[in-house]
């Protein structure tokens, strides 16, 4: 039989108003349902991947990048929301199982009505227990580093805004595809037990799946992907944005002068003099001990205050183990009055980093309190951060990131299998679970997307369905396949100018 024949067969079946049977139902909103699994099952892996690639990160950050209490709270505030994640979304679908193969058609139907419900729910509460605990860890992150106030507020607003347009996409598809599917459900499960008929709405929400069940068993549509490079422009954009937020982050953190190393703060009396000199000759008689290793001798220039709260073993430990550290003094600078508590204060440039050393004296030059800790680097501006960047290091980065978009736009595509189909009989969508007869659409209408045109199918109804159009691959076949199957008047032959002529 050929198409012609084939359609004069179905427009004889009165496929503008088929009845189908309340078995055809159950069988289209089963396959509706094994394809919002698979989504799922997509969905979950994608968000599993995405937490533990934020534990390394962010573990990295804790242990390496920030040494400050506040930011590394942040860290693990993040680290800890992304395990909870992972379980959430672990536990919601094992709780929720499909039924067991030959369960009867109410106990499958209450199956796929829980899954829905309960996958309903927690895009519902998204905000609560995916996007604010995270959102918090960041902020204190932020907030907790010495940076200067404009990149702060920079960060925390890029943070909001992302964390903004991830609960509306989670809203508008629980209500375009979770809601809808939850009414299909529970409109059969009553019609199921009661054997009362199905509302008229949920009957012409499950009719395209009905049609595209049943044009499958009589033709075979010409199918068409999403060309790789269409959907490698997206995912480039967002690894890429990914790497630039990343190596922000990083010269955000280590410009604050955050460090992990904790010096020991040892309490004395308070002193402070305006002959700094006096300090500048006790200093160079420290620095010339501890970088001859005498760190006995250091001990015999406290106070007796001072001697009695640091005795001369935990003297020595404590220097061996700041020579261990930093290694030799090669510069020092100051005096200055920023010290700790007020004291004077010489910053140390030491082989493997530098110390703020702060120091009090006694009326006898005697050391009555010593204090060191890392030495703070000054404050930059995001625009200085930008700039660092594009430093080579840091740019080199970018070639793996670029790899891993090409490797998920690779795995979206084989995932997604055919994004529209035409045949004789129209057009099917959604890997067959949306079909839409050639004289059911009254109008197509472009929507432009960056450099892409995308078709609005709109039904006498008034009904929108959006189809792939100039992103799909082969743009040859797919106006050779409108030209063989489309009616000779319809509208979206006026559309096959937007596809490239090859």
């Amino acid at each position: 039989m050929n198409e012609d024949e084939l359609k004069k067969l179905w427009q004889r079946q009165r496929l503008r108003n088929p009845e189908p049977s309340a078995a055809q139902f159950v069988s289209a909103i089963q396959n509706k349902m094994s394809g919002l699994r698979r989504i799922l099952d997509a969905r979950d892996l994608r968000e599993l991947i995405g937490c533990a690639v934020v534990i390394i990160i962010f573990g990295y950050f804790y242990f390496n990048a920030h040494g400050e209490p506040i930011p590394r709270l942040g860290d693990l505030i993040v680290i800890g929301s992304a395990i909870f994640i992972g379980w959430k979304l672990v536990y919601t679908r094992r709780s929720t199982p499909p039924a067991p193969p030959g369960a009867s058609v109410v106990a499958s139907l209450q199956a796929e009505l829980n899954s829905v419900r309960a996958q309903s729910q927690l895009l519902k509460s998204v905000f609560w227990w995916y996007l604010l605990p995270g959102l918090i860890g960041l902020l204190v992150a932020t907030w907790g580093r010495r940076m200067d106030l404009f990149s702060k507020i920079f960060g925390s607003l890029v943070f909001i805004g992302v964390d903004a347009f991830v609960w509306w996409l989670n809203q508008r598809a629980r209500s375009k595809q979770l809601l809808p599917a939850e009414a299909q459900l529970e409109s059969l499960l009553h019609s199921a037990e009661t054997g009362e008929p199905l509302k008229e709405r949920e009957v012409a929400s499950l009719r395209p799946i009905v049609l595209s069940m049943a044009a499958a068993d009589r033709v075979k549509p010409v199918e068409f992907k999403v060309a790789f490079w269409q959907l490698a422009l997206y995912g480039e954009i967002g690894f890429i944005g990914i790497w630039f937020f990343l190596m922000l982050s990083f010269n955000m953190g280590n410009q604050g002068g955050d460090h992990k190393e904790q010096s020991p703060n040892t309490i004395a009396p308070i002193f402070q003099f305006a002959e700094t000199n006096r300090y500048s000759d006790v200093v160079r008689k420290v620095v010339d001990l501890l970088n001859a290793g005498d760190f006995a001798t250091v001990g015999k220039m406290f106070n007796p205050e001072m001697s009695e709260f640091l005795p001369p073993r935990k003297a020595f430990d404590f220097f061996s183990d700041l020579a261990a550290r930093y290694g030799q003094i090669e510069k020092v600078e100051g005096p200055t009055t920023n010290g700790y508590r007020g004291w004077i204060a010489f910053r140390l440039d030491c082989q493997q980093g530098e110390l703020l050393m702060s120091l009090a004296l006694d009326a006898d030059d005697k050391i009555a309190g010593i204090h060191f800790q890392p030495a703070p680097k000054p404050a930059r501006s995001i625009g200085w951060s930008i700039q660092r960047i594009f430093t080579w290091p840091r740019v080199l980065w970018i070639v793996p990131f670029f790899l891993a978009g090409l490797l998920y736009s690779w795995l979206i595509q084989k995932t997604t299998e055919r994004a529209v189909g035409i045949s004789s009989l129209g057009i099917h969508l959604q890997k067959g679970q949306n079909f839409i007869l050639w004289d059911e659409i009254r109008e197509v209408r472009p929507l432009r997307v960056l450099n892409f045109r995308n078709l609005w199918l709109i039904r006498e109804s008034g009904e929108k369905t959006l189809m792939h159009w100039t992103p799909l691959e082969r743009h040859a076949d797919v106006k050779a396949a409108v030209e063989a199957f489309a009616p000779a008047e319809h509208p979206i032959r006026k559309q096959l100018s937007l596809l490239k002529r090859i």
